[in-house]
């Protein structure tokens, strides 16, 4: 299994990014593997 996480926060690094994380360290101590695209603007 895969898990896909999707970040449209404009924060870089702001509580969006931050719950992503936290549950994907969880979900890899599972064996599951975890991508994450962020639509942030880069500027």
């Amino acid at each position: 299994m895969k898990v896909l996480g999707i970040n449209g926060s404009p924060r870089k690094d702001g509580n969006t990014a931050t719950l992503i994380k936290i549950v994907f360290s969880e979900l890899t101590k599972e064996g599951i593997e975890t991508e994450l695209f962020s639509f942030r603007k880069t500027e």
